[in-house]
């Protein structure tokens, strides 16, 4: 008998479940009767039915809806990513070559695809992953497209997990709690954090800014090093080629359209780009 999606998801719940803490109390939590998870002091969480926690008690409505899910699920899928994934996976192979039974969280998974892909490409029998998200759309749409990790509703500001529980931490194109993260990294746990550089997407910022420079923000790299060891960088750049369907799916992906006249976007989506700069810088650090 085939087992269902959101059982995928209770079992690999159940995996890790010593390294959950309850948002409310911090005390350990455990799965009851596959669905529900319950702290020593009864605090009470349902198993949604596609397999998803809610742990985010004051959980609310992001700017990150369903449309936005959908259309990075389609950038997803061709490829958009996939040279900044590889270098990730390289990186985690080599760093974790003779460990087994590792933990990876995505900080900000959102709909799941990256997390997803990173763990379809490692051994299961050195990774395991737990993807965050305050976004229930998100976090929802994980559960039912990837099955099989664990997929929480949760505040970066507190999250619900033991300290020292990780062994990796991602943070892809997220908002950061460097406190919280140190706290959540074992001792000499792998801190990844990419972000957007100088040339990202410059082809639609000259569409919607009418300039390609972006506004002056505090530099991550300094941000990492104030609470990491051992930080490097790795610049990520190449082009992505577009066609009509990718054009108005990355439109949809980025919030360069937030606020944007619907002149502006008609512009973007009638601009006939054959192709767009992506531009990552991958920082890495180690929890000392």
């Amino acid at each position: 008998m085939a087992i269902s999606k959101k059982m995928m998801n209770v079992n690999a719940l159940n995996q890790n479940i010593h390294l959950y803490a309850c948002p409310i109390c911090s005390l350990p939590i455990q799965v009851v009767d596959e669905a529900r998870l319950v702290c020593e002091k009864n605090h009470s969480f349902d198993i949604s039915r596609q397999g998803y926690v809610n742990l985010a008690p004051q959980a609310h409505a992001t700017k990150y809806d369903q449309s936005l899910f959908e259309a990075r699920s389609i950038m997803m899928t061709n490829g958009f990513f996939d040279p900044l994934l590889e270098r990730m996976i390289a990186l985690l192979e080599r760093t974790f070559e003779q460990k087994k039974n590792a933990v990876m969280m995505d900080a900000g998974s959102g709909e799941g695809s990256h997390l997803a892909h990173l763990l379809s490409k490692l051994s299961s029998e050195k990774f395991s992953g737990i993807g965050i998200d305050l976004s229930k759309e998100g976090v929802a749409t994980a559960a039912k497209n990837y099955p099989g990790n664990s997929w929480i509703v949760a505040d970066l500001a507190n999250c619900p997990f033991q300290s020292n529980a990780f062994d990796v931490l991602v943070n892809i194109l997220s908002p950061a709690n460097y406190k919280e993260f140190t706290r959540l990294l074992k001792k000499d746990g792998l801190f990844i954090k990419v972000v957007p550089e100088i040339d990202y997407l410059k082809q639609l910022r000259a569409i919607f800014y009418e300039k390609t420079e972006r506004e002056k923000e505090g530099n991550p790299v300094d941000s990492v090093a104030a609470h990491f060891t051992k930080v490097q960088t790795e610049r990520v750049i190449y082009d992505f080629p577009l066609n009509s369907l990718l054009l108005e799916s990355l439109i949809r992906m980025t919030p360069l359209a937030w606020g944007a006249s619907d002149e502006k976007v008609e512009s973007a989506l009638s601009s006939n780009l054959s192709f767009v700069t992506v531009d990552f810088t991958m920082i890495i650090g180690t929890n000392c």
